[in-house]
């Protein structure tokens, strides 16, 4: 399983979230792995998925054997120079072998299926390599950030947006296909944000294996919260107060309910994804603008300077408020918003009749409204 961290790569392949809990504590459940890895790696660490490092042996002559415990079932990692990539397996007691230099190993006959497909997927998120490698070059090559905007959108568009669907398509795939075992506890929290309501309630059966581990308990707690979300559709918008650009404070009532259809966008100057959609917002904004449609961006952002930045750059020349207090925003509470970019759409009498709207959503609920 291999982690891209890289601001381009985030914008393209997820959300921003608040942080998630850890997986599993101590357990009485051995591993026992010998392994082969390449010759500059001092050191093979044993990762456990959200915690971080648990344990560690020195290699010797490009080999290495580690053992320990840890709970049955936990999805831990073997990890080597830089811990930035892992093989990913299942605790169950097995003896395994590993290869770090292919990032394969042979174990149980689970612990074999899940190596396989980390490595389908590994195919297919290592294709982004060269598009933040690109990118990278071009910001130490010296290019104004209009042309980095540009190249950023290019690419996501192009390219990064394509990745993300065909990886999103491969994990469900993979879920689907192992109802009955908990494979799909190592990858069911990669895809939530991907899922409407109906689906991830499907995904997320009480009735399959997988559902049980720990690994699964944050797709749960967000679906949880989106049934609470989903409720709010129906009911009238609930009014805050907030600053806006001109240091003034702003009630959003002063926007919704006044006879516009008005957009509530949830976002932050430092959200990657919220910046990859923000193209698509002002795409209609421009479009319905003249004939009423109006947008109240709300910013989780803790710095003037840096939303204000973020605004310009995005060429958000709709209303914006923020009370500059990050994951406490008044916003957050009122709303309950957990992860952003998150929209409410309002109609002319304040209701909100929409949640969520991004990318072709959006556009088509407001096709639907004003009837082009």
């Amino acid at each position: 399983m291999i982690i891209m961290k890289n601001t381009i790569i985030t914008a393209a392949l997820a959300l921003c979230s608040m942080p998630l809990m850890a997986q599993t504590g101590g357990g009485d459940t051995a591993y026992d792995i010998k392994g082969t890895c390449p010759a500059d790696i001092a050191k093979v660490y044993i990762i456990d998925l959200m915690k971080g490092v648990k344990d560690s042996t020195e290699t010797k002559n490009g080999a290495f054997e580690i053992k320990g415990t840890d709970k049955k079932d936990a999805f831990l990692g073997i990890a080597g120079k830089g811990k930035s990539s892992y093989i990913v397996f299942i605790n169950d007691g097995k003896p395994l072998s590993a290869d770090l230099a292919t990032m394969t190993l042979k174990g149980s006959e689970l612990n074999n299926k899940l190596n396989a497909y980390d490595r389908q997927l590994d195919a297919i998120n290592s294709e982004a390599r060269k598009y933040v490698e690109q990118f990278n070059e071009a910001q130490k090559s010296g290019k104004s950030e209009a042309e980095l905007k540009a190249l950023a959108d290019e690419l996501t568009n192009k390219y990064l947006n394509p990745i993300m669907e065909r990886s999103t398509a491969l994990t469900k795939q993979i879920v689907r296909e192992n109802t009955d075992n908990i494979i799909p506890a190592a990858f069911i929290n990669n895809i939530v944000y991907d899922c409407e309501l109906p689906e991830l309630k499907e995904l997320l059966n009480p009735e399959y294996a997988y559902t049980k581990h720990p690994m699964a308990a944050h797709a749960k707690a967000y679906m949880a919260e989106l049934e609470k979300k989903m409720a709010i559709i129906g009911t009238q918008f609930k009014d805050l107060e907030m600053k806006g650009t001109d240091g003034k404070t702003h009630k959003l009532s002063e926007y919704c309910g006044k006879g516009n259809y008005v957009l509530i966008d949830f976002w932050a100057s430092w959200c990657g994804p919220c910046r990859a959609e923000m193209p698509n917002v002002k795409a209609n904004y421009e479009k319905y603008h003249p004939k009423g449609f109006e947008i109240v961006g709300l910013s989780f952002d803790n710095k003037e300077d840096a939303w204000k930045k973020g605004m310009a750059d995005l060429g958000m020349t709709w209303t914006n408020l923020s009370d500059l207090q990050g994951w406490n925003s008044i916003a957050a509470k009122t709303y309950n918003i957990r992860s952003i970019p998150s929209s409410l759409l309002v109609d002319p009498q304040g209701k909100i009749v929409g949640l969520d709207l991004r990318g072709e959503q959006l556009g088509n609920k407001l096709k639907e409204i004003y009837g082009f």
